[in-house]
C-alpha cells in the first residue's frame, strides 16, 4: 500500500465517534444501568457487609439514607465520567457523537462499577485490592463493549481516570485532615 493509502486509513478509522448511534442503542446502556442500580440498591437494603461492614442490622431509614447518598455518587461520577470522556475526545482529536448516550453509557459503567462494592467479602487489605481490581476490569470491559475505542485507547482512559478519581479521594482525605 502507499503512504497515501495508509494516512487515509488511519484518517478515516480516527474520525469515527466514540459514541456512536450504534453499539447497543439507547436502551442496552438503561438496562444496563437498571442492572447496576439494581445490584446497589438490593445491597443497601440488604445490609450487605461490602457497604456496611459488620454493622449489624441495617434499617430502612438508614438505607434510605444510603441510597441518597448513592444516587448523587452516581450523577457525580457519571457526570464526571463524561468529562473525562469528552476531555479524551479532544485529545485524541475525535468527535464524541451522540452526547445523550455517551451520558447514559457513562451512567451504566458507573452503576456497574459501583455495583461491585456490594461483595460479601470481609474487610481488610485483601478486599480492597480485590474491589478495585473487579472494578477496573469491569470499566474497562464495558468502556471497550459500549465506546468505540482500540484496547490501547480504552485501557489508557479507564487508567488515566482512576488516577483522576484517586487524586479527588486523595485531596478529600487532605482536605478532611487539614479541617
Amino acid at each position: 500500500m502507499s503512504e497515501e493509502q495508509n494516512s487515509f486509513k488511519s484518517t478515516t478509522a480516527l474520525s469515527k465517534p466514540v459514541s456512536p448511534e450504534g453499539r447497543g442503542g439507547l436502551w442496552f446502556p438503561v438496562v444496563l444501568a437498571t442492572i447496576g442500580i439494581g445490584v446497589l440498591l438490593s445491597g443497601i437494603f440488604a445490609g450487605s457487609i461490602g457497604l456496611y461492614g459488620d454493622a449489624g442490622n441495617v434499617t430502612f431509614s438508614v438505607g434510605l439514607t444510603e441510597s441518597w447518598r448513592e444516587l448523587v455518587r452516581l450523577v457525580l461520577f457519571s457526570v464526571l465520567l463524561l468529562a473525562a470522556l469528552r476531555i479524551n475526545c479532544w485529545r485524541v482529536r475525535r468527535p464524541m457523537g451522540n452526547v445523550l448516550l455517551a451520558a447514559l453509557r457513562c451512567l451504566a459503567i458507573v452503576s456497574l462499577v459501583e455495583a461491585v462494592r456490594v461483595a460479601q467479602l470481609p474487610h481488610g487489605p485483601v478486599r480492597v485490592l480485590l474491589i478495585i481490581t473487579a472494578q477496573y476490569v469491569v470499566c474497562l470491559i464495558i468502556v471497550l463493549g459500549l465506546f468505540v475505542m482500540t484496547i490501547r485507547e480504552a485501557f489508557l482512559f479507564v487508567t488515566s481516570c482512576v488516577v483522576g478519581v484517586a487524586a479527588l479521594w486523595l485531596g478529600s482525605q487532605i482536605g478532611t485532615w487539614i479541617t
